[in-house]
């Protein structure tokens, strides 16, 4: 195509630019783009795979040439491999999937390859997206020093056992949609399925991904399309997606940090479970959302960053500042904390004590404390009771504090009386407490 009067075509001296075509007024016409045509000398070279591996079809590969996924779901925060190193990569999949019951699979019938591995082409190396399992086991079976690391057990292989661990199926994608539903469906609700942390990784990229083709084509999936795809319900990747995005937004606020957390395991399910109840909700200031909306990234307005940092340290503690969590067990102090926020002055208690149970105790009436009290303290006097033989008389602290404990359950039993009477407290108490000389510690009748 010649370049019109508005148009003059300019060519440099350079070599390179001399194959380059650039066209005053704007863009190329037609929306064409600068196509510099190299000859093949010139030109950076293929990786391996590209014509070793050819797309969309299976072949087989040795194992040495295969990668692991650094970016696998599987491999939540609190379970990264410590470097990207096959060793590191063996020794974290020995830890957290039972790598070890899958090589005595393999080491006593070899290597069955009826199912490919799922790989893709990154930079020189040829990835594997579907599978790590699989290779881990395959490499520390071929590898001793590997095993070794890993801290696994391999028995003595036979000859026909080590010849099955030398090549293994490939199916390579061009892309990491082709593999998508393949991979959600036997790990979000297949017979090989992840931890919930790694599920909703792994659904809350998809959805971003979903939401790129949209701005890019106009068209992507919805999270309840891709909860379809994957064989589950919306509602339960809706929890999923909604707890990491809350998550990831605490992260890149540089207010919580996964492995700054103050327990041995994360339980990611303690924030998804706490997220679902409008009172923790509404403590972040999240907006109400419908399930049938996707998810929204950064859910907690600036204005409440505070509270989501606060509420982190509840669930899970803060190593670096030697803060324990508030929430032991899922079930029932997520209740519990429920409980705690929807009341205002026991959410006070907690935001200045953080002591659950006393901010609990905030929340019931003061008929109910009274009577927890009382009746807590009518058992432990009951047990002091039976070890009344116990006291020689010679500690005089103890008689003194048996004592006060008379006093108090006197003026307790007056009190209760006259109101039982209809007279009410005001004829035991005035206006400055105690009306009358209340029975001090060494008046005992």
């Amino acid at each position: 195509m010649k370049p019109n009067s508005n148009q003059r075509e300019e060519r440099s001296s350079s070599p390179l630019e001399l194959r380059k075509t650039k066209w005053r007024g704007g863009d190329y016409p037609y929306g064409l783009t600068a196509c510099i045509c190299l000859p093949r000398s010139e030109r950076a070279p293929m990786p391996w795979w590209e014509h070793e591996i050819p797309a969309d079809d299976r072949v087989k590969v040795g194992v040495d040439k295969l990668s692991f996924d650094r970016d696998n779901p599987r491999f939540t925060p609190e379970k990264r491999p410590a470097s990207n190193s096959d060793a590191a990569f063996i020794a974290e999949l020995a830890a957290s999937a039972d790598l070890g019951e899958l090589i005595d699979s393999i080491s006593t019938s070899g290597y069955i390859d009826i199912e490919p591995l799922i790989v893709i082409g990154r930079d020189d190396e040829l990835v594997v997206i579907e599978g790590n399992r699989r290779l881990a086991a395959l490499k520390a079976l071929r590898s001793a020093d590997l095993a070794r690391q890993a801290k696994l057990s391999v028995p003595t292989l036979s000859d026909a056992v080590r010849k099955s661990l030398e090549e293994v199926s490939v199916y390579r994608v061009v892309s990491q949609d082709q593999a998508r539903t393949l991979i959600g469906f036997k790990h979000i609700n297949g017979p090989q399925a992840w931890d919930a942390h790694a599920k909703g990784i792994y659904a809350a990229r998809w959805l971003d991904d979903e939401r790129q083709k949209r701005v890019n084509t106009g068209s992507g999936m919805s999270l309840g399309q891709i909860a379809k795809s994957m064989g589950d319900k919306n509602d339960t990747i809706h929890r999923l997606v909604s707890a990491i995005y809350v998550l990831d937004q605490a992260e890149a606020a540089g207010i919580f940090s996964v492995a700054d957390r103050a327990t041995k395991n994360f339980s990611f399910s303690h924030l998804y479970t706490a997220l679902t109840y409008v009172e923790y909700r509404e403590f972040l200031g999240m907006p109400a959302q419908e399930r049938t909306t996707d998810p929204i990234r950064d859910p907690v307005p600036i204005s409440h960053l505070s509270s989501l940092a606060q509420l982190l340290r509840w669930l899970y503690g803060q190593k670096s500042e030697a803060v324990e969590p508030a929430i032991t067990r899922q079930n029932p102090d997520i209740a519990r904390l429920k409980k705690v926020l929807g009341d205002p002055i026991a959410q006070r208690v907690m935001l200045e004590r953080g002591d659950l149970s006393g901010a609990e105790v905030s929340t019931l009436p003061a008929s109910s404390r009274f009577e927890e009290h009382l009746v807590k303290a009518n058992e432990n006097l009951r047990t002091a009771q039976t070890f009344l033989d116990g006291y020689d008389g010679t500690d005089k602290t103890l008689l003194a504090i048996a004592q006060q404990v008379h006093a108090k359950a006197r003026t307790i039993y007056r009190s209760m009386e006259l109101e039982a009477s209809g007279r009410g407290k005001d004829d035991l108490f005035g206006p400055l407490g105690f009306k009358g000389s209340e029975p001090d510690a060494g008046n005992t009748e």
